[in-house]
């Protein structure tokens, strides 16, 4: 009697470096989450917007290999250099939309350069497109801010290399600052909303017997 035909197949994943480090972070973030089920949908659809300065190419490059490293851990995330189409159609859609969409979270990348265009006085700023640009992004943010009562619910500086916590904006000065890349893991939890560490559960109260005298 013939034997039935079977179809072998076989499944040959080929792990890299690079995929191994952020598999790794993936899972233990993951394992974090799972105590928290209510944050899977933010981890599935987390939006992000990241604005920043110009200091130099490598400067460049560092937030092109951030931007990467977020969308390559599964947020949305979104910087002018890489839209160049839509922000050629209307550069004040393209910033309203991340800044009046509230489920973006925003990330402001603080360097030397931001924080000298920030902090600069207009008439001293370079008639620069991309200068004005980020300077309209910091008031709208800082709008926000005290609109919220001096409450930061969705804005996250990150210290780039060369800066320093000088260099952070007077009216971000009070809330949590990450530096990059140390605090990689931190900032990964912050996007989804998760805590480094979970309180135990609280347990009953204790009986007490009182004794009369």
């Amino acid at each position: 009697m013939p034997r039935p035909y079977r179809r072998n197949t076989s499944l040959i994943i080929i792990i890299s470096p690079k995929y191994h480090v952020d598999c790794d972070l993936h899972h233990r973030l993951a394992g974090e989450r799972r105590e928290d089920p209510q944050h899977s949908l933010h981890t599935q659809t987390g939006r992000v917007f990241v604005t920043y300065e110009a200091d130099s190419d490598k400067h460049i490059k560092q937030i092109i290999n951030f931007v990467g490293l977020l969308r390559h851990n599964g947020f949305d995330t979104h910087i002018d250099m890489f839209e160049q189409q839509f922000r050629s159609i209307s550069k004040i859609d393209f910033m309203e939309r991340y800044l009046s969409e509230k489920e973006y979270l925003i990330i402001i990348i603080i360097s030397p350069k931001y924080h000298e265009t920030v902090t600069s006085s207009p008439v001293s700023l370079e008639n620069d497109e991309r200068i004005l640009n980020t300077v309209y992004i910091h008031k709208q943010l800082q709008n926000e801010f005290i609109q919220n009562g001096s409450k930061n619910f969705r804005f996250i500086p990150i210290l780039f290399p060369g800066a320093k916590k000088c260099h952070v904006p007077t009216w971000l000065q009070n809330t949590h600052v990450y530096s990059w890349p140390r605090d990689r893991d931190d900032v990964l939890r912050r996007l989804m909303r998760v805590e480094k560490y979970n309180p135990p559960p609280i347990g009953k109260l204790p009986t007490i017997v009182s004794i009369p005298i």
